[in-house]
């Protein structure tokens, strides 16, 4: 296999958020995006768990000619990043969602503003939107908001149903409340939902996933190819629903199941 690949992964359908903002940028690249349905939600998990399931979609990207990875998900990202990096040094190059994204985050930020992260329970209790946003200004207050049931809601369609709306509701309720100056989209699935949001509270919506490919965009070899690129799609379960969940972001005709993850 000649072709050099940009692989993504994710739990489920939320990363195709981020390529979504990576094909804009670079419709000429070949790309292999891997959702982890099988365990899907990450958030719920614990991060030995995340590591062991996402360590072996790296070892399944790098036999494929890969060069770079895109963490395509926040929680990776927050409690796996270190390890996958020190894992597969000298084999790939690899991009981190939240540490990537943060210092973007808190432009036009002053001192004393709050910015809310709408995150995975996981994504929450790693703290590492905190941590990141305030090696650069300690002064911005960070408010993390667990929003566990948003990515079911994403993963199963549930945009309409009266419970979500509620849940929704909620959520956001608490940002209100705190005068957050701009809300992080803390979790690819959400960009998903970023119209629902909009009609509850209208305030700043921050997609990490738009930074995060700018980054990459401006770090990697890019193709001098004029034609464009060659997408790949796996999932470790259920592809159709799969198939059917992307929709919002990618018309998606074959996705190849690739059922070698544990589920535990």
């Amino acid at each position: 296999m000649n072709k050099k690949y940009i692989g993504l992964l994710d739990s489920g359908v939320g990363g195709l958020s981020v390529l979504s903002e990576l094909y804009k940028l670079l419709p000429n690249e070949n790309y292999i995006y891997f959702g982890d349905t099988k365990n899907v939600p990450y958030g719920t998990k614990t991060p030995e768990q995340i590591y062991s399931y996402t360590k072996e979609i790296l070892g399944f990207f790098a036999t494929k000619n890969v060069e770079n990875v895109v963490i395509a998900c926040n929680t990776t990202s927050a409690v796996a990043y270190e390890k996958l990096r020190e894992t597969f040094k000298n084999k790939l190059n690899i991009f981190p969602l939240i540490q990537t994204a943060a210092p973007y985050a808190v432009e036009n930020l002053k001192e004393g503003d709050t910015i809310a992260i709408l995150a995975t329970k996981a994504t929450v209790n790693s703290h590492k939107y905190r941590e990141e946003i305030n090696k650069i200004n300690p002064k911005i207050n960070v408010l993390e908001i667990d929003c566990t049931g948003f990515v079911e809601i994403v993963e199963k369609r549930l945009y309409n149903n009266k419970e979500s709306i509620e849940l929704i509701e909620s959520k956001l309720e608490i940002v209100k409340k705190t005068n957050s100056k701009k809300v992080v989209l803390g979790c690819t699935h959400y960009p998903y939902l970023k119209e629902i949001f909009k009609k509850i509270l209208n305030v700043e919506y921050f997609n990490p996933a738009v930074y995060l490919s700018l980054e990459v965009k401006n770090s990697i070899n890019v193709s001098r190819e004029k034609k464009t690129g060659e997408m790949l799609f796996y999932a470790s379960k259920n592809p159709d629903e799969f198939i059917l969940n992307s929709k919002p972001f990618f018309e998606i005709q074959d996705v190849k199941l690739m059922d070698f993850l544990r589920c535990n």
